[in-house]
């Protein structure tokens, strides 16, 4: 590594926040920085924290720093108001006064119509959100398609024009289906796990919750950066590949990817699935408590299709299916 800075050691959060090499890692991770960064953190166990708060603002201010919200507006008005002076008295006479706040009014005018464009020209942070048991289907700027899984959030800023990449953040679980633009722009979806999918036009899966990323690819192929200080920090998948990254280590295999994505239908596709990840699932998706009286049922599995509708026509189904007495009282459910 050539980029070694001596004062990192000194460093506070701010002077992380405004180091670019320290930035180009967070906003733009490569394998070369995430080397330099994972050995920094490994080799100063006391400047952990220090680095992943830093790294958290960097994060934030990038997506907000093109807002300005009503109350920065109100404080610009306010500042105008302020700087109008009265006219000299050299002006008092009628048809003076008259011309002089005709210009004010005209010249506030213009500064007011500006700050409204700027306003509203400006990029910024979009949000989606989706309730247990709801899914949704969203048109991003550039004509891709996600639909966006229940219990989750994706959000982006809106200037993609002139960006180096479009760039999503998830949590949760969606399914991608990406343009490839003409001019080759790389689109990122970016997991809380530090997890980047990079692609230029595919379909592909994310799923996204409880301290795991999992990645499926339908067809295409993306690239995966991950936050490890092995060799293989990158890696490029192919259609049928699902990589698992969890506690700092990932792994790859081929699958059906059918039984990751069917939910986009509003179809649940089993294959020897066990009753422990269809009660996973039903947590996740729908928010409910499910208490296991006897653990060894989760081990049964099952093969098969099962519509996904609300939360008690699934419960309704696994007890059908796995022939095991359910009851619900109050949205929490027993498994016997």
């Amino acid at each position: 590594m050539n980029h070694q800075p001596s004062d990192y050691d000194n460093y506070t959060i701010d002077d992380f926040v405004m180091d670019p090499f320290f930035k180009e890692w967070v906003l733009y991770s490569d394998p070369i920085h995430d080397e330099f960064w994972m050995d920094y953190k490994e080799s100063n166990p006391s400047k952990v924290n220090r680095v992943d708060e830093a790294r958290a603002l960097v994060l934030s201010l990038e997506r907000s720093k093109f807002q300005m919200s009503s109350d920065e507006l109100i404080s610009v008005w306010d500042s105008i108001q302020s700087n109008i002076k009265l006219p000299p008295k050299s002006l008092e006479s009628s048809s003076h006064k008259s011309n002089f706040w005709t210009f004010v009014s005209a010249a506030a005018s213009i500064v007011i119509a500006m700050i409204v464009w700027y306003w509203y020209e400006l990029p910024k942070e979009i949000e989606y959100l989706t309730a247990f048991g709801e899914t949704k289907e969203i048109i991003l700027p550039d004509s891709s398609v996600v639909i966006l899984n229940s219990n989750s959030r994706l959000t982006f800023i809106d200037n993609w024009e002139g960006q180096m990449a479009r760039e999503i953040w998830i949590e949760g679980e969606a399914f991608f289906s990406v343009v490839h633009k003409v001019d080759h722009q790389p689109f990122k979806v970016l997991s809380s796990q530090n997890v980047a999918i990079e692609v230029l036009g595919t379909e592909f899966n994310v799923y996204n919750r409880s301290e795991e990323t999992e990645v499926v690819l339908t067809s295409g192929m993306v690239t995966l950066s991950f936050p490890v200080k092995e060799k293989e920090g990158k890696i490029l998948m192919n259609p049928g590949d699902l990589v698992e990254f969890k506690e700092s280590k990932f792994q790859r295999k081929k699958v059906n990817t059918s039984l990751y994505t069917s939910w986009k239908d509003k179809v649940l596709n089993l294959d020897e699935t066990s009753l422990d990840e269809i009660i996973k699932m039903a947590r996740n998706n729908y928010g409910i408590e499910i208490e296991i009286q006897n653990e060894d049922v989760l081990k049964q599995t099952a093969s098969g299709s099962m519509p996904l509708l609300d939360a008690a026509n699934f419960m309704d189904q696994i007890s059908k299916i796995f022939n095991i007495e359910i009851e619900n009282e109050q949205n929490k459910y027993l498994i016997k």
